[in-house]
């Protein structure tokens, strides 16, 4: 009898330790493991490379607005909310500013002014997106139409998505706002895509040499200068400080200088003064201000369809630093006079190049 209870006893033993779950042998600490969660993918802004600071941002278009540049359309509004800015020729030697807006919003930009034919070629570096503008020729708007695959918003035909400032003389008086023109935009075309990246980012400094800025000549009417002071940019055009409609100074991550050909179409302004293109289509020298360095380049861009690349002597990529950028559009054969230049290169964190 006592062995028959005994051997009972064993095979109760059994069962339970079968059924209980083993716990893990110590070693060193009295916590049970766990298995560390998988760190969530950051989306990463297309046009700034950095993390997207607007859920909505990561499924809108490019929206890109065309605004005023002239000493009577100052201050300007919204352009620090802007990713990208494009600086281009006009007529009379002037520039006009071709703004991109997509991983934040801005309440107030402008003014608005005209399009302009080498609109259609930036715009498709974006995936055509929505472009806002006030007034254009029929010529000048044509290869926007033809070429853009843009969402068209202007003021002449929609002026309720525009606001006018009566405090302005026209033409300088019109301004819009981003969520209004995003707004619309989704209702003129739903179905439209995110841009693709226009540059490509990252925190590792090419090889460059330290300069403390550049000044730039589009004509004798118009000069620009970038001066880093240790952590942006920040811009003078014509000899005086940027400054915009809430005070602030105009400043850039990046600025991006492409010698560009100009090509004139036979189109004039009202004073007669031809219109000028702005060539991005094909290849030139280029120059990257970034953390306190200039890297040169070469930028390529094959054909409209391709996106635009930028080349360092050694055949390897350029990339911008994350943030927001200026790309000047300057005319051949003025070329930057690059400040504070360092007579010999730095060392790079990145690939090795003989930039410089």
């Amino acid at each position: 009898l006592i062995l028959t209870m005994a051997a009972s006893m064993a095979l109760l033993a059994s069962a339970c330790t079968a059924s209980t779950p083993s716990t893990p042998a110590a070693s060193g600490s009295s916590h049970p493991s766990v298995t560390a969660s998988p760190t969530p993918s950051i989306a990463l802004d297309p046009l700034t490379g950095l993390p997207e600071p607007d859920p909505a941002a990561a499924s809108r278009p490019a929206l890109s607005i065309k605004v005023d540049n002239i000493s009577p359309a100052m201050p300007q509004a919204g352009l620090n909310q802007a990713d990208i800015v494009f600086e281009e020729l006009v007529e009379g030697g002037l520039t006009r500013l071709f703004a991109v807006y997509h991983s934040a919003q801005a309440t107030r930009v402008g003014p608005v002014r005209s399009a302009r034919p080498t609109d259609a070629y930036l715009l498709r570096l974006l995936g055509g997106g929505i472009f806002a503008y006030s007034g254009a020729s029929a010529l000048g708007i044509a290869p926007v139409k033809a070429l853009s695959h843009a969402t068209r918003i202007s003021w002449d035909a929609s002026p309720s998505y525009f606001t006018v400032d009566t405090r302005r003389v026209p033409p300088h008086d019109v301004f819009a706002s981003t969520a209004t023109l995003w707004a619309r935009g989704a209702t003129l075309n739903p179905t439209a895509s995110p841009p693709p990246p226009v540059f490509t980012y990252s925190s590792a400094v090419p090889a460059g040499r330290d300069a403390t800025g550049g000044h730039l000549t589009f004509s004798g009417a118009s000069t620009a200068r970038w001066t880093w002071n240790g952590s942006v940019y920040q811009r003078t055009q014509d000899g005086t400080p940027d400054v915009l409609v809430d005070g602030s100074r105009i400043t850039a991550t990046n600025v991006v200088v492409l010698s560009v050909t100009i090509a004139y179409t036979g189109l004039r302004d009202v004073l007669g003064n031809p219109s000028p293109e702005s060539v991005t289509v094909g290849s030139g020298p280029c120059w990257v201000l970034r953390n306190g360095i200039v890297a040169t380049c070469t930028w390529q861009r094959p054909a409209i369809g391709s996106p635009m690349t930028l080349v360092g002597t050694n055949g390897s990529p350029v990339a911008l630093a994350p943030g927001r950028t200026w790309v000047e559009l300057l005319p051949v054969p003025n070329t930057p006079t690059l400040l504070g230049l360092a007579p010999t290169a730095t060392p790079s964190t990145a690939t090795p190049s003989t930039a410089g």
